[in-house]
């Protein structure tokens, strides 16, 4: 989505959360009384990586949460870094799960780990696999999340045969064939090549105006994959459970995620540091896992580059050193969060991941540091974000992505220089018309650009884009419709060229 930071699309982890409802001793269940403050020497994200989601105690003997934080049960009392985590006693099962930590006791009571207290809770695993011996429960506490079952950016990437997104598929998956839809066969497998950008979750026109119509537009305009933004619990469960079911299975959403590190509510207003942005990531990032498990490409941040925190971008940002670098720690956090936290749920790569956040055109230097470990003071050996997909944001001021100039008159084939560099398939999540263009240009522009994204697919690994996007909004009049649902000039445009170009 264009850069749009308010609060009304701010939303804290505590609408999720069960609130507390007793199990006090009397029940041998754990009382309201928080955990001592955190041991700095044994919370070490980089010592202690986040284990596989689905760990359990026993039979490991440790596990570790998205902080850096060891869990153990000794004579059922829990600690949390070698210190009782709140008042525990005859527990026999400790799970990390979708990014928490729960605890069953001898009366086969549940409570989660809260705000530094326990609250009763529930086994939160499905029915099915609810305390079975699953290959994920043995594993031991000290595996990475990050490492376990899933391939690295480049290697997950060039196998997409891999994997099936077909019966373990959200109801919102396209059943009907590549050949008829313009579908991915590489990279992204299952997910349409010809897309367009929604927002159900801003209101508006797009909760106003029925699923099944909006569906039954983008199968006409031919845009059948879809890019729905998220940013918060409560949403991830309306994707799940409301958007994608009512959407039907014509289409396929691509969902974007934004753990956005300032709105993490632990931090009490204090400004995210690398560590607190990499587990806030890390726990929505889960947690989404297990709600839209099958969905075929996840997407993670927005524009982070653009950030109001940041100081402006300097000269055209084709290096890393154009940017700033009192805020790119943390931007690095969340990035590496998302990855692993979706990872630590999906650990056979079914789901392909998106994690560069960029606002595109030459913010090239951007994916460099990133990608690569590099911080813009120049130092290197940082940790490195992975991907499965290179994310890219192109808009028509921006002319051609094959042929474009800097501001000192550089030509630049972007598609060429991201594929050189990294070898990943590359999509287009944002992709539209600025308002400077009349109608006329912005169909001309239209007719030429669709046939060559679709054409890109062999010489730059490009997989499919998402059109910003399908109706005007208080973002901007982008639409391919107005807010009432009106049919624009463009509309005819984009299906010829769409149908023209497979």
């Amino acid at each position: 989505m264009k850069n749009l930071r308010t609060s009304a699309y701010a939303y804290c982890l505590g609408a999720l959360m069960l609130s507390a409802c007793g199990g006090g001793s009397d029940n041998g269940g754990p009382s309201s009384v928080a955990n001592s403050a955190d041991p700095a020497t044994v919370i070490d994200i980089n010592r202690h990586p986040a284990s596989v989601s689905g760990t359990t105690i026993p039979p490991a003997t440790s596990l570790n949460d998205s902080s850096g934080a060891v869990w153990t049960v000794k004579s059922g009392v829990i600690y949390r870094a070698n210190v009782k985590a709140g008042f525990s006693k005859d527990v026999i099962s400790l799970l990390w799960y979708a990014g928490k930590i729960y605890q069953q006791n001898v009366n086969k009571l549940w409570w989660v780990w809260q705000n530094n207290t326990w609250v009763v809770s529930a086994d939160p695993r499905p029915a099915t696999s609810s305390g079975s011996s699953t290959s994920t429960g043995s594993t031991s506490g000290s595996t990475s999340g990050s490492t376990t079952g899933a391939a690295s950016g480049s290697t997950a990437a060039s196998s997409p045969a891999s994997t099936s997104t077909g019966a373990s598929a959200p109801s919102g998956a396209s059943s009907t064939s590549a050949a008829s839809t313009g579908t991915s066969t590489s990279g992204a497998p299952g997910m349409p090549f010809f897309g367009v950008n929604e927002h159900y979750a801003y209101g508006g026109v797009y909760s106003q105006t029925p699923l099944s119509t909006q569906a039954a537009t983008m199968v006409d305009l031919g845009l059948t994959g879809i890019r729905q933004d998220v940013h918060g619990y409560d949403q991830i469960d309306t994707l799940a459970e409301k958007v994608i079911p009512g959407l039907g299975s014509s289409v396929t959403v691509m969902p974007l995620i934004d753990a956005y590190p300032w709105d993490d509510p632990t931090l009490n207003g204090k400004t995210p540091t690398e560590s607190s942005a990499y587990t806030y990531a890390y726990n929505m990032a889960a947690y989404a896992a297990t709600k839209l498990k099958g969905v075929p490409v996840v997407e993670f941040g927005n524009e982070y580059d653009l950030d109001v925190h940041n100081k402006r971008i300097a000269n055209d940002g084709v290096n890393v050193s154009d940017y700033d670098n009192s805020t790119w720690p943390i931007w690095r956090g969340a990035l590496r969060g998302y990855y692993d936290g979706w990872r630590s749920v999906d650990t056979a790569g079914q789901t392909k991941v998106i994690s560069t956040a960029s606002a595109g055109f030459l913010y090239l230097g951007w994916y460099k540091g990133m990608l690569t470990g590099v911080q813009p003071d120049g130092s290197t050996g940082h940790p490195k974000v992975k991907t499965d997909i290179i994310q890219l944001h192109w808009y028509s001021d921006g002319l051609d992505p094959q042929n474009t100039w800097g501001k000192d008159g550089t030509n630049y084939n972007v598609l060429k220089i991201l594929h050189d560099a990294y070898n990943l398939p590359i999509m287009f999540t944002e992709i539209g018309v600025n308002f400077d263009f009349t109608t006329q240009q912005a169909q001309a522009y239209i007719t030429k650009t669709i046939p060559e994204l679709y054409a890109a697919r062999n010489t730059y690994g490009v997989v499919g884009f998402q059109w910003y996007e399908l109706y005007d909004d208080p973002t901007g009049d982008y639409g391919i419709l107005t807010n009432s649902g009106q049919k624009k000039a463009i509309y005819a445009t984009m299906k010829a060229a769409v149908q023209a170009s497979h």
